[in-house]
Formats: C-alpha cells, structure tokens, sequence
C-alpha cells in the first residue's frame, strides 16, 4: 500500500468528512464479508456511452477519524475492473475513486448493495451552468428569540441540472465571469455565513453581494443549505436577489408583523411553522436573470409576554418557591391555556416546519447545549427529510 497526497485528495478527505455520520454504519455493512471482500464492476460514461474513454479507478482507504488516504489498489481500464481479496479493517473507511476530466466520483463501499455488479456513472464535464435549473429558492428569517436580538437567516435552495453534463467552472481561466459560476445573493453585511451541500466537494467563495461555488454539479437534483446571521444594530435588510437561473419557485419568510416593502412579482400571505406565524412573498416561475428587491423595514420582536413566557419557564423553580400557591395556580392554568391554544394551530408547511428546527438545532448547537454527535445525525435527519418533500 502507499500513500498519496494531492488536491484531489483533500478533496476526498473533506467529502469523508462531510458524510462521517454515516461511516459509522460501515462495520455492520461490510460483516457479511468475513474480512475479505472481491470487487467487481463496470464504468459507465452517463454523456456519451458509445465513446471509449480510459479511466483510473483507484480503491482507497481511510481510518476512521483520519485525514490520511491511503491508495490500496489502481487499475487503468476503458469499462470493467475488478479488485480481489481486499481485507477488512473495521476501523476504517474504504471507497472507490475516479477521475474524469479532473471531476472525482467517489463510491464508498458501505454504498455498495452487491460487490459482483459494482456500476459507476462518470459524465463529461462541461464548463458553463446553461443546464442548471432552481426548483425552489427559499429565505427564512425566524422569530427572534426573547434572550437575544441577534437575526440568523437561514436559506435553501434545491436545483437541477438537467443536462448529461457535470457543470464544473474552470477558476484557472482568466475570463472566468460571475456568470459562469454557481453563485446566489445575499444581503449587504452579512455575518458567518455557513454552506452545506450534497454536491461533490468543492470551495465557497465569499463575495461581496452573496457567494459562490466551484463545487461540481452532476447530473440530477442538489439542494444548498446556508446561513447567515446580521449584526445586532440592524434595523432593515434590503434583499437584491439575482436568480440568473431563474426560479420555478421562491418565497421568503419572515415573522408576522414585519414591515416589509412588497415586491410587484411576489404575492404576500401568513402561514404557520412549528406553531408560529409567518409572512410569506411568494411567486412562481420567475425568468432567468429576473431581480427581486425586497426591503425589510423592521423585523416583528419578542413581546413583553414573549418574554415573560420564556423568564418564566427559564426560572420555573425559582418562580414556584418564590410566590403563593395561588400564584403558582394562575400560571399553571395560563401556560396550559397557551400550549392549548397553540396545539390548534394546523401545520400547513412541513417543509419550513424542519427550517425552523434546523434553526433552532443550530442555536443549541452553538451554545453546546447538545453533542456534536448527536447534532451531526439530527441535523442530517432533518435535510434528508427535506429533500424528501421537494
């Protein structure tokens, strides 16, 4: 075996890491193979099938909870490849990788229902994003927490290429424009921002009016999750979003109450996530290259019984030892009334409903109020579920 290091490498290394709350499966997956596993399949090229290309297939391995790959085995074939008598650690990770046009496809072996019938769909490469398509484009701004005054926004968007092609942009070429990058909006200063994908591995690169990607984008459906929050002074938020692949769908929420500056191509409406009251602009079907402009005047903020609410189950003890039995009384029947009231709501929009608990998953997360761990898998659970609904 030897070891190897490159950028395709580090590549591979950040897509293990972004999948390593599922490489824990990889011991139980790989227990049929008694250690030693035959590998046997096919490449297939998803563009042009009836072109004979020369691909290298390497196997390769990780330890689990490392970033060193280590290259076990490489063949150079036009189509099929076999690798035999591959020993098992379950301490670490294996997956097969090719190259094509400089794409790397990436195959982990726990992915792998049968070891005899392995196929692997490579595609061309093509260098401009004329293919991709936005299914939905989404904004949500949640309700401001009672403790805090900081806005965290949160977005997703699910697109398409509907090409045979991998769109991946060429950053080495000086004419390289903003239009032949996968690139969206964002309000001006914006802070701490943070990209999750389902794209092959790549870099996001902050710009002043939003951000961009280098990731390769195959074939099929993706979907972007991203976040940002404002600075706390911030008293507006004026939204240019440029949709250069236009939007079958788009809507932006934000809490009930907020003064917002209408777009003429967007229709307003409330609806209810996770027992809250939202204002929605929504439009569909919106043309490529189409800019909406939307200013938020001023974000809904806690009531004084929002706050109250939230002192109150915050310091339950100390309020019940610190007043009457009566008091107690009032407040148990008040909350009871209130969580009632609120159960009646009908939950019209599941899709924003998991939006809001990633939010709030995030916000337990960042005040280490809950592992990593089971933040990883719990915040996976909720995408996955996501994408199962658009």
């Amino acid at each position: 075996m030897k070891k190897i290091s490159n950028l395709i490498i580090l590549l591979v290394a950040l897509i293990i890491f972004l999948n390593d709350s599922s490489t824990y499966l990889i011991a139980d997956h790989l227990d049929k193979y008694d250690g030693e596993i035959n590998l046997k399949g096919t490449i297939i090229n998803g563009t042009n099938p009836n072109i004979i290309y020369e691909y290298q297939i390497s196997l390769m391995s990780t330890q689990n909870s490392s970033t060193e790959l280590i290259e076990i085995d490489s063949k150079t074939t036009s189509s099929n490849f076999e690798f035999s008598k591959i020993n098992i650690d379950e301490s670490f990770t294996y997956f097969l990788m090719i190259t094509h046009q400089e794409i790397p496809t990436i195959v982990f072996l726990e992915e792998i229902d049968d070891q005899y019938e392995v196929d692997i769909v490579v595609h061309d490469r093509a260098f401009t994003p004329e293919d991709i398509s936005i299914i939905d484009y989404s904004i949500m701004i949640p309700h401001l927490s009672p403790e805090s005054d900081v806005i965290s926004i949160l977005g997703l968007i699910s697109f398409e290429n509907i090409g045979n092609k991998t769109f991946y942009a060429d950053l080495s070429d000086p004419n390289l424009s903003g239009l032949n990058l996968l690139r969206f909006s964002l309000p001006e200063n914006f802070e701490n921002l943070s990209v999750d994908s389902d794209l092959p591995p790549g870099n996001v690169m902050q710009i002043p009016t939003g951000f961009a990607l280098s990731n390769p984008v195959p074939p099929g459906q993706h979907q972007i999750l991203y976040s940002y929050s404002m600075p706390r002074n911030t008293t507006s938020i004026n939204y240019t979003v440029r949709l250069p692949f236009g939007a079958k769908k788009f809507k932006l929420l934000a809490p009930e109450k907020t003064d917002i500056n209408k777009n003429e191509i967007l229709t307003n409406e409330l609806t209810e996530v996770d027992e809250k009251i939202y204002e929605v602009l929504s439009g569909n079907n919106i043309k490529n290259g189409e800019i909406i402009n939307i200013q938020i005047n001023k974000i809904a903020t806690p009531t004084f019984y929002d706050k109250f609410l939230s002192f109150t189950k915050k310091n339950s003890i100390s309020v019940l030892i610190g007043t009457s039995s009566a008091t107690i009384l009032l407040i148990l029947i008040f909350l009871s009334i209130y969580r009632n009231t609120q159960r009646n709501y009908k939950h019209e929009d599941e899709e924003n409903e998991l939006i809001e608990k990633i939010l709030k998953l995030d916000e337990r997360f960042k005040n280490k109020q809950i592992e990593q761990e089971e933040y990883i898998i719990l915040r996976n659970s909720y995408k996955k579920r996501i994408k199962g609904k658009i």
